[in-house]
């Protein structure tokens, strides 16, 4: 058990480094990155589902473990804002700033696309939360008959397809249209956790490195677009952008078994997997600011302080109670709710 767990932190951890990545780096660079970096997210977190009867159990475990470092964050970074919309109202007498103010909270409250720069990623949390109850809920129903489980999929997927091509420009409350294309990834993540071996199959591998391989090449004298963005909700060329996502979930994932062997570079990127939710709200605010110093603004190092600072964070909050609750959602006495009447 130990063992699969350490790849699977290993794993997380390289999940990591690429989300933030692909934010520090030049979009050019990154663009293959963003092939399956979001998908590699979901997977893993897929991989780690167990399957809840309790529906409202599994909502308030979720809800406390990812909603609330959410919203705690979401006020956190939007203090600043608020201090100076509230000081132009009161102080300065600005009447602007008041319905200013209020727009703001609005999109705040929005989520999804509505928020940018700091809160770049918070639409992941909150999709990953929606997935989690919607794929729950399924699976309880439908998970013993696999090949109605596939066709289920197959249908969110096309669906997930028809939502890029007819309503791309339709910005829905905290990216949730965006569930539909997170689901088959999250369900191929579940349904590969029950299949653990497949990922030693040597063929598997070949197949994968051989698809990314071919993928660079057209994508380099191709005149169509293989841009893959979740949070834009570009999905590239159906099914091709999706294959090729799967392949490269199965390359990192064979890099994290790799890396397991090797116990330095081990401890490094299970930390990094372990410190992974403080990773990904608090990375961009630092390269963003970073990239306001004239010497502090080169790539590299926005990428190692953007990995670096937030895990030095997460050890500190982690040490306090009160902190691992709002911004780790670390709440104990979650795994031992009892909700009387709601068992199914």
């Amino acid at each position: 058990m130990r063992q699969r767990i350490s790849w699977v932190d290993c794993w997380k951890g390289i999940a990591t480094v690429l989300i933030v990545f692909g934010h520090v780096l030049d979009f050019n660079i990154t663009k293959y990155v963003f092939w399956f970096h979001m998908p590699l997210f979901l997977f893993i977190s897929g991989y780690m589902y167990k399957e809840e009867h309790n529906y409202l159990s599994f909502f308030k475990k979720n809800f406390l473990r990812l909603i609330v470092p959410y919203i705690s964050f979401l006020i956190l970074f939007s203090i600043p804002t608020i201090t100076t919309y509230i000081h132009g109202i009161f102080v300065n007498k600005q009447l602007d700033s008041l319905s200013t103010l209020i727009i703001f909270a609005l999109k705040q409250f929005y989520g999804g696309e509505m928020l940018g720069d700091c809160f770049a990623l918070f639409w992941l949390i909150t999709c990953l939360f929606f997935t989690k109850q919607l794929y729950n809920f399924i699976y309880t129903k439908f998970g013993s008959e696999k090949w109605l489980m596939n066709i289920i999929m197959l249908d969110v997927y096309c669906l997930a397809t028809i939502d890029c091509l007819l309503f791309r420009d339709v910005v829905f409350p905290w990216n949730i249209d965006i569930v539909l294309m997170a689901l088959p990834f999250y369900w191929l993540g579940h349904m590969a956790s029950q299949q653990s071996n497949i990922f030693n199959s040597i063929k598997l591998i070949s197949i994968a490195l051989f698809t990314l391989c071919t993928m660079f090449v057209i994508d380099k004298f191709s005149y169509l677009e293989f841009t893959f963005d979740m949070r834009n909700k570009i999905y590239g060329v159906p099914i091709i952008n999706f294959i090729t996502a799967i392949a490269g979930i199965i390359i990192v994932q064979t890099i994290a078994k790799t890396i397991t062997k090797t116990k330095f570079f081990d401890k490094v990127i299970c930390e990094i997997g372990g410190a992974s939710m403080i990773i990904i709200y608090l990375h961009q605010p630092i390269q963003i600011t970073l990239q306001k110093v004239p010497f502090l603004n080169e790539s590299t190092m926005r990428l190692f302080a953007a990995l670096l600072i937030p895990y030095l964070i997460y050890k500190v909050i982690s040490n306090f109670s009160v902190t691992r609750k709002f911004l780790l959602g670390e709440f104990k006495s979650v795994s031992n709710i009892k909700l009387k009447g709601y068992q199914m």
